[in-house]
């Protein structure tokens, strides 16, 4: 957490929380007073068991815990599934095939997902899934509007759906009906380490890949995050590639379908007050005002004034959590931790 903290990072999602992780968690909370040095919302780790009993036990678990940790501290706020895997390794759920031939399952075919969204969805759990591949996130938005069919409609679902580097036509559109969340990551579209995904795809999808424009004028909310510890965790260097589309590792590389840049004000929204939206934060963090958090980051340089290029020069002077300066937050945390 400290690492996080001086890099400006006030709040995090566990994306996928198991009982090991949960422990930790708990005991790092216990040893600072019941809370954290920083916000902390976890989604239960879901994977399928082979049998609807024991999918349906996974689930009971994630209820149990949602209903004992709601803050200040640790939030477990719902469920993780993984639908599919990635393109990289051609794991990835496609409409066609890789350029390999090859064309893999979904890791939930749609009878078992919809059976555990829609228990978890009317016990009021959020979800969130893993959907890389076009035809797992066609299949997640199936799943979802399952449950929203047999639970019937309620004042606030906020579900979300994580990557989508790869949609068809129609997601962008159903995503924004259903309310559901564009959770995106835009380290990884860092033209660094795109050329292998783009041998994988070998076609024209490799001009749609992480879509975030089109998503944007679906009327869908954008949340970006970095997909930590799976890729780096420095916000900056993540809003350099939002709003350029180039690289952070090597700037001088060309820029990877440069038309879905984001300008940087709606680049820095999407990561603060969009972001906290996805977590159920809206009006505590995210966002300068009387009654919030008071959490905020103060850099030695300003991309506003100067461009993209200061996510890649600026440093963090300061970084306040709930109102206190991260070194005091920190205070009574264990080294090491």
């Amino acid at each position: 957490m400290r690492t996080y903290l001086d890099a400006g990072v006030t709040a995090a999602v566990d994306m996928a929380l198991t009982e090991p992780d949960l422990r930790a968690m708990l005991a790092v909370q216990e040893r600072h007073g019941g809370t954290l040095p920083m916000h902390v919302a976890a989604h239960w780790a879901v994977y399928r068991t082979g049998t609807a009993e024991g999918d349906a036990a996974a689930v009971d678990r994630a209820i149990a815990l949602h209903r004992a940790h709601t803050g200040p501290g640790l939030r477990i706020s719902g469920i993780k599934l993984f639908v599919d895997g990635v393109i990289d390794s051609c794991t990835a759920a496609m409409h066609a095939p890789f350029a390999d031939g090859s064309r893999p399952e979904p890791l939930w075919d749609l009878p078992s997902l919809t059976a555990v969204v829609t228990r978890a969805d009317a016990a009021g759990l959020q979800i969130a899934m893993h959907a890389i591949g076009d035809a797992a996130s066609a299949l997640a938005l199936d799943a979802l509007e399952a449950a929203v069919a047999a639970n019937g409609p309620r004042a606030e679902r906020r579900h979300r759906i994580e990557h989508l580097e790869t949609v068809d036509h129609a997601t962008p559109l159903r995503l924004a009906r259903l309310g559901v969340i564009a959770s995106m990551q835009p380290v990884h579209c860092d033209p660094a380490i795109q050329d292998n995904w783009r041998a994988m795809l070998g076609d024209e999808r490799v001009e749609r890949g992480y879509p975030w424009a089109e998503f944007a004028e679906a009327g869908a909310t954008l949340a970006l995050g970095t997909d930590a510890p799976t890729a780096p965790f420095d916000p900056l260097p993540n809003l350099f590639i939002a709003t350029t589309r180039r690289s952070a590792f090597d700037p001088a590389l060309e820029a990877n379908v440069p038309g879905n840049a984001m300008a940087i004000a709606d680049a820095v929204r999407r990561a603060t007050r969009d972001a906290a939206y996805a977590c159920g934060w809206e009006g505590e963090l995210g966002v300068l005002r009387a009654g919030a958090a008071a959490d905020f980051v103060i850099l030695d340089g300003d991309p506003f004034r100067d461009g993209p290029e200061a996510f890649l020069t600026a440093r963090v002077r300061t970084t306040v959590v709930r109102g206190l300066d991260h070194a005091a937050a920190l205070a009574s945390l264990p080294r090491g931790r």
